[in-house]
């Protein structure tokens, strides 16, 4: 979730919280004062009902005006409690049962006790209370939606830099030579971090060159040594003064020194290929590649007396022509390699989707390793370094293939969806 959708949830939620609260309470205080009212009422009747019995010796007349009435009804009781309540009293006249204030009280009127009932309907304080708590609700409402828009629109133009710092994030390529462009805000802290991100970047540039560079110069160091060694070692081999036990040890040393030096170009090749040095992409008629390398591995699938099936289909894939001749190669050259004499090889291309599978002496391979640096099966007895799938992958990822592996019905499958 983005930062700025959890702080408008979080603010969305407090502020109803909050209101709703004070939605509660302020409708209890306007029908407290509002009932208070009404008992203030009530009191100046009582008291006009007093005056009026203590000037006249006897009780008013019962009267019934507006939403008011006042009666009287003779007590066995010498004492009584005053009280205030709210009762529901059937009105014919409306139909219906209306909410209604009344005061109970007392009175002494010539040795005689009776019972005073002033009513007083809260029908317009009800009414009045409802008016009043819906337009607190259209205020309510409409203040949640100014904050939301408000909240919207300024924090929208407030984190505008740092969306912009992390757009440049995103997009900046340490193999592309990018540089960060950003933009100055009018926040402390956003200055602060853009001023972090700059520095951060251009060590890591300065770190990239460093590295690459060293790579670049130790492989082609490398290999004028192993030029040297490779040729001091065919001179050697060449001489008439070696026995056969130290031809078979210059044998070994050549074959080592062989594995080194095609170990060397390897791991370049990747590191160039995680660096994204081969960028230019073209259309390429896919269909066409493989039958050419088919082609060129002719001869060892002749030597190995290998039975090749295939079932190309013209496609277009925009890819670099020299990664696609790596992976095909790779992929080509491990089928033959590990396969068993008289074996089978299967070439499916079809949709976009390319199926490459052998027949071999090897099990099934781990599916969680197959794919890292120096990856050997345990029983494999064949010469390699352990990095033409790790090159595989590599390609398929810079290019945004998806290649998975499988082992079923005795064969190893590879499988690239371009």
């Amino acid at each position: 979730m983005k930062l700025l959708s959890k702080y408008y949830r979080a603010n969305i939620i407090a502020t109803i919280i909050v209101v709703l609260l004070s939605s509660v309470c302020y409708y209890f205080i306007i029908h407290y004062i509002l009932i208070e009212q009404l008992d203030d009422a009530l009191k100046v009747e009582e008291q006009e009902v007093i005056d009026h019995v203590k000037n006249n010796g006897s009780l008013p007349a019962p009267s019934s005006y507006k939403d008011q009435e006042v009666n009287f009804k003779e007590s066995n009781k010498k004492e009584g409690k005053r009280e205030f309540s709210t009762i529901d009293i059937f009105y014919a006249s409306k139909n219906e049962h209306v909410p209604t204030r009344q005061l109970v009280f007392p009175i002494t009127v010539n040795s005689k006790t009776y019972t005073v009932y002033i009513q007083k309907s809260q029908e317009e304080t009800e009414d009045l209370i409802q008016l009043i708590f819906l337009l607190t609700l259209v205020i309510v409402v409409l203040l949640l939606l100014i904050i939301f828009l408000v909240n919207r629109l300024v924090l929208r133009h407030l984190w505008k830099p740092f969306n912009s710092t992390l757009t440049q994030l995103k997009d900046f390529n340490l193999s592309g030579k990018s540089k960060l462009n950003l933009e100055q805000s009018e926040v402390n802290e956003f200055n602060e971090l853009n001023k972090a991100v700059t520095i951060m970047a251009a060590h890591v540039s300065q770190e990239y060159d460093t590295l690459q560079n060293f790579t670049e110069n130790a492989s082609h160091e490398m290999q004028t040594p192993l030029a040297i060694i490779n040729s001091k070692l065919d001179l050697i081999i060449q001489g008439d003064n070696i026995n056969e036990l130290q031809m078979e040890q210059l044998q070994e040393i050549y074959s080592a020194l062989e594995r080194l030096s095609r170990m060397n170009q390897s791991l370049l090749l990747l590191t160039k290929i995680e660096n994204n040095l081969y960028y230019e992409t073209e259309a390429i008629l896919l269909n066409s590649i493989i039958k050419d390398k088919l082609a060129q591995f002719d001869e060892l699938i002749v030597n190995r007396k290998l039975v090749v099936n295939t079932e190309i289909k013209p496609t277009n894939i925009n890819c670099n022509r020299q990664m696609l001749d790596i992976l095909l190669s790779n992929l080509l050259n491990n089928a033959i390699r590990y396969n068993m004499e008289g074996g089978c090889i299967s070439v499916i291309l079809k949709d976009k989707e390319l199926i490459i599978s052998n027949t071999s002496h090897l099990p099934s391979l781990d599916e969680q390793k197959i794919f890292q640096r120096f990856y050997r099966h345990e029983d494999n007895k064949q010469e390699g370094n352990g990095l033409g799938l790790s090159i595989v992958k590599q390609i398929c990822t810079r290019f945004g293939y998806f290649i998975r592996y499988s082992f079923r019905d005795n064969r190893h499958e590879f499988c690239i969806q371009f």
